[in-house]
């Protein structure tokens, strides 16, 4: 099909599966005997502006995706107006309904099409780059109209790609939309699925088109960056409320004028930290810069509001070594949706946390950077948790290794119920000594805090003796059931679920690879067997301190009951060795598995 149009926003459109589960808001679709296959003769127009070209394909359907026909269009087909063309299609199957007379709709461009299932009188687009079209049948002529408007702009010079965004994160096509169109306008709706927040295209020649969704609108205005020798050099802005509508246009005309230069933050050799997902905490490898985006942990979509800046809130080595700034995180930057990081140029490893901070400072959201001494890897260990585990606890510089004295690096962090920031475990062999930290120093309330004040100062402990540091109890901040936006772990990994079905919250002293030195501070189990360290916990009662390390250790599972945290409750001291309630108040170790 010959259009005006060069270049289109990239977006996905999908239909539901009506068979059994409809959206509430869908009609309930009758369901009448299926109408034999009819040859018919059918005549396809497009919108003015348009016109067909030899090798166009169509996707005209009934009720089933099993029954839609493919029709390719010939030269002869194609009217000399070129907007119309006739073709004879066979195995038509009608679906008849009560609130319209339409029996058969159509699709364009067929290749984007991918019904599943039931189509009924729905649309179903995948990935394309041409407008998207649909039409239901008058009789034998199917009349299409656009599911998009447009935004229409101009520029000069030798650029090869754009890019477009908004300030405010609001959706500039979905990663599916499915549409209704019958004989009947009032019939008209759509259904959507994540919003898609920025869009990539090429551009070949001048004028830059890109389809935005029916009904969307930015009310901020948007930001579009051009691409010129394989970067973004230039950049407009523009600020207007502007409001999409199917079939008309956004013309801005010509913007040359009012491009500015544009300097990119993210250089070659900074690397993404979120490619396998956003989280709560990213592993750095080696030495270098990274970036990932400023997004409410394991939420990609929840952007922060406004943030100014970021900060270095803390590090550790994870011992008892004075601990110098900057030596585990050198900086912390804010730019265009991303937290940008750069390690020193020899790597140390440790811990840190990094915040985004608004203009007065105050703090958005944290994020736990995780900087190992040896590589961080993952096995089943016999699938003593179900799927794989990290090889180290969440914080842990080194792996514990069974049959002799463990190193105090391999202790990790520690963690109330349910928070997404770390906390400093034990800095020394069976000593009851916090590791020492550079930066923001841990704070004791003077009781329980709410998830709010968590959040903003992620350094402070709430705390209620055998109870939870929360005001408000929330069994949902880890779940069982999926990972959270609070879950600590890094992408593909989530506290594990409490399942006593598997081998280490199944009564772990009478499992398979069941080992421990209480004096060389580790235990085992699973085969091959895996090893931990008896990390001690900081109390729920003084909360400030380490307690019971050498002698004790607490492993959180992501059940949550009332003010207690579930957990293995492991005391070498006594013989004990439990799943049992703990007060959420109380930090104990993370040992990640797989989602």
């Amino acid at each position: 099909m010959k259009k005006i149009v060069r270049i289109s926003l990239l977006f996905s459109v999908c239909s539901i599966l009506f068979a059994c589960e409809q959206k509430k808001d869908s009609p309930d679709p009758a369901t009448p005997a299926q109408e034999p296959a009819q040859t018919r003769t059918l005549t396809f127009v497009l919108p003015d502006g348009m016109s067909w070209t030899a090798g166009d394909q169509i996707v005209v359907h009934g009720e089933y995706a099993k029954d839609q026909v493919t029709v390719t269009l010939a030269a002869s087909d194609i009217a000399a107006d070129g907007r119309s063309a006739t073709k004879k299609v066979e195995g038509l199957r009608p679906y008849k309904r009560e609130d319209c007379t339409s029996t058969l709709y159509a699709s364009y461009p067929a290749q984007a099409v991918d019904n599943l299932k039931h189509c009924f009188f729905y649309s179903k687009f995948s990935t394309t780059n041409e407008e998207i079209l649909a039409a239901c049948n008058e009789g034998d002529t199917f009349t299409f109209e656009p599911i998009c408007g447009q935004l229409l702009l101009s520029v000069d010079g030798d650029y090869e790609g754009y890019m477009i965004s908004t300030p405010k994160k609001e959706a500039i096509g979905y990663e599916f939309l499915q549409v209704k169109i019958t004989d009947r306008e009032e019939n008209f709706s759509q259904y959507v699925g994540n919003p898609v927040l920025q869009m990539e295209g090429a551009l070949a020649g001048s004028d830059i088109l890109v389809y935005i969704p029916d009904g969307l609108s930015f009310e901020s205005g948007f930001t579009l960056k051009l691409k010129e020798g394989g970067d973004y050099t230039k950049i407009f802005k523009y600020g207007e409320p502007v409001a999409f509508t199917r079939g008309e246009r956004v013309d801005l005309g010509d913007v040359t004028a009012e491009l500015q230069d544009y300097e990119n933050p993210f250089s070659a050799d900074i690397h993404d930290l979120d490619t396998d997902g956003s989280a709560n905490c990213y592993i750095v490898p080696e030495a270098g810069g990274y970036k990932f985006k400023a997004v409410m942990g394991n939420d990609a979509l929840a952007y922060l509001p406004e943030p100014d800046g970021a900060v270095v809130l803390w590090e550790t080595w994870n011992d008892l070594s004075e601990v110098e700034r900057g030596s585990v995180i050198a900086s912390a930057a804010y730019a265009e949706d991303y937290i940008i990081i750069h390690t020193p140029e020899e790597l140390h490893p440790g811990n840190a946390v990094v915040a985004a901070v608004d203009a007065d400072g105050n703090i958005l959201w944290s994020w736990h950077i995780w900087v190992p001494a040896t590589p961080v890897t993952s096995a089943s260990y016999g699938g003593i948790m179900g799927n794989d585990i990290l090889d180290r606890n969440l914080g842990a510089l080194t792996a514990t290794v069974a049959g002799a004295a463990i190193d105090p690096l391999s202790y990790g962090m520690v963690y109330q119920w349910g928070r997404k920031d770390p906390f400093t475990g034990a800095g020394a062999l069976n000593t009851n000594t916090v590791a020492t930290c550079a930066g923001a120093q841990d704070e004791v309330a003077a009781g329980q805090i709410t998830l709010e004040a968590s959040i903003a100062n992620p350094r402070l402990l709430g705390h209620a003796n055998s109870g939870d540091w929360l005001v408000a109890a929330d069994d949902h901040l880890w779940d069982d059931l999926e990972k959270t936006l609070y879950d600590p772990c890094p992408p593909g990994y989530r506290v594990p679920a409490m399942n006593t079905t598997v081998p280490f919250w199944a009564g772990i002293s009478s499992q398979t690879g069941w080992a421990f030195d209480k004096t060389q501070g580790w235990f085992t189990v699973g085969s091959p067997a895996a090893a931990f360290p008896i990390a001690g916990y900081r109390d729920d009662y003084t909360v400030g301190g380490i307690a019971k390390v050498g002698d004790r250790t607490l492993y959180w599972t992501a059940h949550g009951s009332g003010v207690s945290g579930t957990g293995d409750d492991l005391r070498f001291d006594g013989g004990t060795y439990t799943l049992k309630g703990a007060g959420k108040s109380r930090l104990g170790s993370v040992r990640c598995v797989k989602e």
